[in-house]
């Protein structure tokens, strides 16, 4: 199986540019290429939105939004699967009363250009409390093809509220009950500490002219990515139980995002992981702070 992981650095609030920058970055993909896309959470919108009303205007339809459209037209491009994260609004009726319920959702499409399913995150991260409601389960389902895929959005694999004990592992034992081959993340997971006001020069200077900044912020970055990759493999302990009969291995996929918003650091490492009971493997990764679209095959 191929997937590709998006890592990019989309801009608060600028939809449209940021629908062109993903488009641009895929734009060497063929069909053919891959079996899976995935980007990241909230991928075309931003994520650190303070309220209901500063994320209004960005909130989406699960069938006509942009970031669906967009996954729609690019899963018939690629004759792949296309996940995308973005804000949902939903409207119900209650008592005869139609209401607004907003949801940080993804949209899973098949080649068809057929949206399989809208999964809202089911934990909560603080930022999200601002204008969300938590989505009411996980959810995994069989899907043609890829087996039995699970889904996940960023503090999904974390303790509820960072107050459940945390070797209850309700993520991962949900996927591992499930039995979940395939388990697609898509995040924007930040350090949890504010960003430096004055960010460092970027460790993208090649050659061998390259300051000692460069190599220690590179350095730095390397330990960020296997921190954060290290703790994502960590959140997948049900996995890793020998005893287990018939020992189930799962492939974890990963998308995240770089940049700065709100003095809030993402720290990119977007990677795929394989997990047996015997531990985790990552198969591939990119860095905590750069750009660029991961192409993993899975059967090699």
């Amino acid at each position: 199986m191929k997937i590709a992981c998006l890592q990019f650095e989309p801009i608060l609030g600028e939809v449209q540019r940021n629908i062109d920058h993903a488009t641009k970055m895929i734009s060497g993909l063929n069909p053919g290429d891959i079996d899976v896309l995935v980007l990241p959470e909230m991928a075309f919108t931003g994520y650190v939105f303070t309220s209901k009303d500063h994320i209004r205007p960005y909130l989406e339809d699960a069938k006509e939004g942009p970031s669906v459209q967009w996954a729609k037209a690019q899963a018939v491009r690629l004759n792949a699967h296309v996940q995308v994260g973005y804000p949902e609004k939903r409207v119900t009726s209650k008592d005869d009363e139609l209401q607004e319920e907003f949801y940080n959702s993804l949209c899973f499409v098949s080649p068809q250009g057929k949206v399989l399913t809208t999964y809202a995150k089911h934990f909560l991260y603080y930022t999200d409390e601002n204008w969300a409601l938590e989505g009411p389960a996980f959810h995994s389902m069989p899907i043609d093809g890829l087996g039995q895929v699970g889904f996940g959005i960023c503090m999904d694999v974390n303790p509820y509220r960072f107050m459940a004990p945390f070797n209850t592992y309700e993520f991962s034992t949900f996927h591992l009950n499930q039995k979940s081959n395939l388990v697609l993340c898509s995040m924007a997971w930040n350090s949890g500490d504010k960003a430096p006001k004055k960010e460092p020069k970027s460790p993208r200077t090649e050659g061998a002219d390259a300051s000692l900044e460069d190599v220690e912020n590179t350095e730095a970055a390397l330990e960020l990515q296997y921190d954060t990759i290290q703790y994502w493999a960590v959140r997948m302990g049900p996995f890793y139980n020998r005893q287990a009969q018939p020992p189930q291995e799962a492939i974890i996929v990963v998308a995240n995002r770089i940049g700065v918003e709100s003095d809030t650091l993402f720290v990119g490492s977007s990677c795929v992981i394989r997990v047996t009971s015997t531990g985790p493997e990552v198969i591939d990764a990119l860095p905590s702070n750069k750009e660029g679209l991961l192409i993993v095959n899975t059967e090699q």
